[in-house]
């Protein structure tokens, strides 16, 4: 029933995943779909575009778990606003070269073990921020956490392994999106995973530490499930996929040099950068930033009347900034709709144009939302801009 390698990613995978399927989708001549069938969790295409979903959906969960009880973290370890934005800049510069690495290793082992891998080995930090007692002990287990960001090349991998290109991009952005959700579900998910624990008779400082075990637990279920009940591609094993007659066998490291060299790279590293990156910042500090930064007079300081001054709680705080990110539901698949759209109608400087109105759109939005002073105002353009 299973077959054994050496590699604990090589290991317990079922038999079953060598067999042919019966394929009910229309197929290019590399056995990927070319619809899309969003309600269908049907082996092998869109088992794996729901697992590479899930998986970067709970990635985030785990990877923002901190975020949106820091008001209470910040409380209880007397922590600086320099200490916090430290250890959420330590969150973020992690996944850099998590991405790098994994990348590689999705070319030669395939999405399903690098993403089972990603979540395995960081649902460790993960459960391991509950012991956190300082400023230190903070930025070096958000470190390790931002590791999970790197499931986000798995996951776009998975769906370019099962879709064609006729909807690979509205694939990606589907699968891309929705797991982004996941930055908006955990700004309201743990603030009532904190008040249900705190329900249960624990201390505020007991609270907060056990309501990130639930991450934790997301991860290792999903980690080991998507081992045994996925594929890496149409055709079950990676190893045992078709590749187009044109493909060339490249080396990685003359692949990896002439990438770092061209002049597009880093242009959509700057753009990539100017888009994601806000979008992690903003997941970072959005409960701070509405929980602190909207009082009931002017005359009010928080600091010293921190119960009667402030207009949110912890809760409602998290409620408002996962709007945030709840905006992935729908926005990211019409981003890549639109990107299918316009490459029919110019190739890739159509997929280009769309790029760049969307820059200058967010970037337009940011201005204006940074000028908000009144909360409703605030929510509103919160929504647009993101």
């Amino acid at each position: 029933f299973f077959r054994w390698s050496p590699s604990f990613f090589f290991l317990c995978v079922p038999n079953a995943m060598l067999c042919k399927y019966e394929y009910d989708v229309p197929l290019d001549d590399l056995n990927k779909a070319r619809e899309i069938r969003v309600c269908s969790v049907k082996r092998p295409h869109m088992r794996g575009f729901w697992f590479g979903t899930v998986g970067f959906f709970v990635a985030f969960v785990g990877w923002f778990a901190f975020a949106p009880l820091m008001p209470t973290v910040k409380a209880q370890l007397g922590l600086t606003k320099g200490e916090i934005g430290l250890a959420n800049t330590c969150a973020v510069m992690a996944t850099i070269l998590a991405r790098v690495v994994v990348g590689p290793l999705c070319d030669k082992l395939g999405p399903r073990r690098c993403m089972s891998f990603v979540l395995l080995t960081t649902c460790i930090p993960v459960a391991l921020g509950a012991i956190v007692t300082g400023p230190t002990g903070l930025i070096v287990d958000r470190l390790f956490v931002g590791l999970a960001g790197a499931s986000f090349v798995p996951c776009q991998f998975w769906t370019m392994a099962m879709f064609s290109a006729n909807v690979v991009g509205t694939a990606n952005a589907m699968s891309g999106g929705w797991g982004n959700l996941g930055g908006g579900f955990v700004q309201a998910f743990m603030p009532l995973v904190f008040l249900i624990v705190k329900a249960c008779g624990a201390t505020d400082d007991a609270a907060w530490r056990i309501s990130l075990q639930v991450p934790a637990v997301f991860f290792l279920v999903l980690g080991t499930t998507m081992l045994f009940f996925s594929d890496d591609c149409p055709e079950g094993q990676w190893a045992n996929r078709i590749e187009s007659a044109s493909a060339e066998r490249l080396n990685w490291t003359s692949v990896f040099t002439t990438a770092i060299f061209n002049r597009n790279t880093w242009t959509l590293v700057v753009l990539y950068g100017c888009c994601f990156g806000i979008e992690l910042f903003v997941n970072n500090a959005a409960v701070l930033f509405l929980y602190n930064g909207f009082t009931k007079g002017a005359d009010c300081d928080p600091a010293r009347d921190p119960g009667q001054c402030r207009v949110l709680t912890q809760a409602t705080a998290g409620l408002i900034a996962s709007l945030f990110g709840l905006m992935n539901l729908f926005a990211r698949a019409v981003g890549g709709y639109l990107s299918d759209l316009y490459a029919k109608k110019a190739g890739m400087a159509g997929r280009m144009r769309v790029l760049m109105v969307t820059i200058f759109g967010t970037g337009a939005m940011m201005v204006i939302f940074s000028q908000m002073r009144l909360l409703p105002a605030a929510i509103v353009m919160l929504v647009i801009f993101s």
